[in-house]
């Protein structure tokens, strides 16, 4: 197909397909001649995909570039999901004093030791983001007296492996193994990490907001 064909079956402009193409995220059409190019199913797919990224993860070209990248790359080179996140979810550049460093890492080994004793971590801590868990933590605790205690982050973690496992329910035959190269699982895995969670925030979002009117109403909260 032409690009006009490929932009009306995407609905992305043309001029934006081809921004995409010179950033390197969509890759050029095959030349039927000299200055005319055809585009497939492939364009059409990766399209989808980088307006999924962009416009509902909310993700920069760079981000978004980083995340194909990550597509490309062999199972066995690395572990393409985590990697993936690390560059959408980068660890804020903070300067902090003597004082805060020392702080950030009696909490950073607290956490980790909490992340430790759950059931459902492994031993290489790659996918803890305990950094950001401890970033995070000291955030609250600045911002929001007393903060919030490592037992409770310890429960929000159980909270969490039962939200993934409703993500992965029914999914079981489409996990990729060690060594495959990258394949479809895979890159849904990555998509719907981003993309789920663009579900999740505004239900936490909700639940918080609501649970404060009750509070102030003077209305019992429901238990969960």
């Amino acid at each position: 197909m032409r690009i006009s064909e490929l932009s009306r079956q995407t609905d992305v402009p043309v001029t934006r397909i081809k921004y995409y193409i010179r950033e390197g995220l969509l890759p050029p059409g095959e030349r039927s001649q000299r200055n005319q190019a055809t585009y497939g199913e492939a364009h059409i797919d990766a399209l989808r995909l980088i307006r999924a990224l962009r416009e509902t993860a909310g993700l920069s070209v760079e981000a978004v570039g980083a995340v194909i990248a990550e597509l490309k790359r062999p199972w066995a080179d690395a572990n393409p999901i985590s990697a993936a996140l690390d560059k959408v979810y980068p660890l804020p550049d903070r300067k902090r004093s003597e004082s805060e460093e020392q702080a950030f890492a009696l909490l950073r080994k607290e956490i980790a030791e909490m992340m430790r004793g759950l059931t459902w971590t492994l031993g290489d801590e790659t996918h803890w983001n305990i950094d950001h868990l401890t970033d995070t933590m000291m955030q609250l605790r600045e911002h929001i007296p007393p903060g919030i205690s490592v037992e409770t982050l310890g429960r929000f973690a159980n909270l969490a492996w039962a939200i993934s496992e409703a993500c992965y329910a029914g999914f079981e035959d489409h996990v990729p193994s060690p060594g495959d190269d990258l394949v479809d699982p895979t890159r849904r895995a990555i998509m719907g990490t981003i993309l789920i969670e663009q579900l999740i925030s505004p239900l936490v979002r909700s639940a918080l907001a609501l649970r404060s009117r009750h509070i102030g109403a003077g209305i019992k909260p429901p238990p969960s």
